[in-house]
């Protein structure tokens, strides 16, 4: 009989325990989980859902009541609100707002025919076939896969950020140094809306081709690199080219290179886009998928004008490091990425977009980078919100994304206006050619 009442007592002790651990039990609701939402079988949930009530639409999130959503943010946005940042809870935007009609067909029409290889190289089938356009994996299985769906499910054909302002931020906040640039892109390959869809005839084997072009300060103005990258990135690196104006010379740029600084920045070039080198370079671990917080899809005021300075009404906090603005639930797979060969970085921790929840570019939404000892170095996060409607299809873009040096206390923020699918592109239009005008 003693026995059983201790069974019984500790019975009740462990039903107690997970009632007060698991709000959303006691509320007698069960909250769906990411691979629910993924698979269409759930609504994403609320903060409301997520906190069982105690954070709201509208709710202001500082350090002093950061606590009660710590359970859904990244290591690296945990510790930015500690340190100034202040964000209000958003607005979701259900898929189809967010994801152009035309990309959600491809990736239905592909569904199940993605084939990968060991390095992350996707194709149609076993025979070699390139891949065609739509998400590889909505429903990923590994790390990699995960990370290959950001490199070959692309939304957009074409691509021009101008002007993309970076902004050097010191310790006090205070914005020390701009550097402006013209960005200019298009996709060879994977394309599914700009025609010819698939791929463009006689550049089978390249991926996309890049040009960049420094616009400010006037001594560095026409300062250019040209970028071509391949389909398989990991049998043949980047070939590139840069302008110096003050030389009238352009030079070959070394395509390995990726550990060095974006003019002088805090992001390396293996930080562009979140992990920007090829992914032979790393091995990826899929953690587990979260509900995450971070920057909403569609901003309710505009944080750019039609020349890309800040708006006026932009509050910030902790001088110009952090801006002021909402931030929304979003499902998202959790990835750890490891170098395999030497490197700054120890590891990263990426947070990656689910489907159907697919921004148009930048779903490496939040990384957390650590330096070899693995203590937190630097944090990224993607600032969303640039949204709107060309040709009847909704384009979710970044208006602004920060790379934080948080053992340095030094921020980099690169604004930008982002327009997708609307100049078409051709691999001619980005040439050597092209550098050497922009420059001159």
């Amino acid at each position: 009989m003693k026995h059983f009442w201790t069974r019984i007592g500790l019975g009740l002790l462990t039903a107690l325990f997970f009632v007060f651990s698991h709000p959303a039990a006691m509320a007698g609701t069960e909250l769906p989980s990411v691979e629910d939402v993924v698979g269409g079988k759930a609504p994403l949930p609320t903060i409301e859902d997520l906190t069982s009530g105690k954070v709201k639409k509208g709710d202001l999130i500082d350090k002093s009541n950061v606590e009660l959503v710590k359970g859904y943010l990244s290591v690296g946005s945990y510790e930015c609100v500690k340190r100034g940042l202040v964000f209000r809870i958003g607005t979701q935007l259900p898929p189809e707002q967010i994801v152009p009609k035309y990309f959600i067909e491809a990736t239905k029409r592909n569904r199940g025919k993605a084939i990968m290889d060991e390095n992350g190289t996707v194709y149609y089938n076993k025979a070699g076939a390139l891949w065609p356009g739509g998400l590889p994996f909505p429903i990923p299985k590994t790390g990699l896969e995960v990370a290959a769906n950001v490199k070959f499910g692309t939304v957009w054909d074409d691509l021009r950020n101008y002007p993309v302002s970076i902004m050097f931020i010191d310790s006090k906040g205070r914005n020390y140094k701009r550097v402006d640039q013209n960005m200019l892109f298009t996709y060879c390959n994977t394309r599914t809306q700009v025609p010819p869809l698939g791929s463009i005839p006689g550049y089978e084997k390249i991926m996309f081709k890049r040009l960049i072009v420094i616009t400010f300060p006037l001594e560095l103005k026409g300062v250019g690199q040209y970028t071509v990258r391949y389909y398989d990135d990991a049998k043949n690196y980047d070939t590139g080219f840069a302008y110096l104006p003050a030389f009238k010379r352009t030079i070959r740029v070394s395509a390995t290179t990726w550990q060095d600084n974006i003019a002088g920045s805090d992001p390396t070039y293996q930080d562009g886009q979140g992990i920007s080198d090829p992914y032979s370079n790393w091995d990826f671990r899929l953690i587990e998928p979260r509900y995450i917080l971070m920057p909403e899809p569609k901003s309710p005021v505009p944080l750019l004008d039609e020349k890309g300075e800040i708006n006026g009404n932009v509050q910030f906090n902790v001088g110009r490091k952090f801006p002021r603005i909402g931030w929304t639930v979003w499902p998202m797979y959790m990835v750890e990425a490891v170098p395999r060969a030497k490197n700054i970085y120890g590891k990263k921790v990426a947070y990656v977009n689910a489907w159907p929840y697919w921004p148009s570019i930048l779903q490496f939404g939040l990384i957390d980078m650590y330096d070899r000892q693995m203590k937190l170095w630097k944090t990224y996060i993607s600032h969303r919100g640039n949204h709107y409607v060309h040709n009847g299809e909704p384009y979710t873009t970044s208006y602004m994304n920060l790379v934080y040096d948080l053992q340095a206390d030094h921020m980099s923020q690169f604004w930008m206006l982002t327009d997708l699918n609307r100049h078409g592109y051709k691999p001619q239009d980005i040439t050597m050619k092209t550098l050497l005008k922009a420059g001159r």
